[in-house]
């Protein structure tokens, strides 16, 4: 496995518990962590890439597009005192760069 690999999949372990800890409500977590489960899983994103190559343009420029439009749904689920939190606006922007991350390493592979 490489070193990548191994690197996102912690990141994905540690947003994972990071969402366990925090004082979310239960749908907000879950959709959070289907998430991180999606798009912070370097298999899953390789497969979406393989996927979306036949017909589209750039297939990674259409699954940042997905993953970003994702996010806000789950934000969609969110409470008003979920929302209150600083803490998690912070996390939501760490995410999306995780995901940046992941992306990037699979663009260079």
């Amino acid at each position: 496995m490489p070193e990548w690999i191994a690197y996102c999949e912690e990141n994905r372990e540690y947003a994972l518990k990071t969402i366990r800890n925090m004082p979310l409500s239960m749908k907000y977590q879950k959709e959070l962590s289907l998430w991180v489960n999606n798009y912070l899983d370097p298999f899953y994103i390789c497969k979406a890439v393989i996927d979306r190559k036949e017909g589209y343009g750039d297939p990674f420029n259409l699954i940042r597009a997905e993953a970003e439009k994702d996010l806000e749904f789950a934000v969609l689920s969110a409470t008003r005192s979920d929302r209150n939190n600083s803490e998690i606006l912070l996390f939501e922007s760490n995410l999306l760069l995780l995901f940046n991350m992941v992306l990037s390493q699979i663009r260079a592979a």
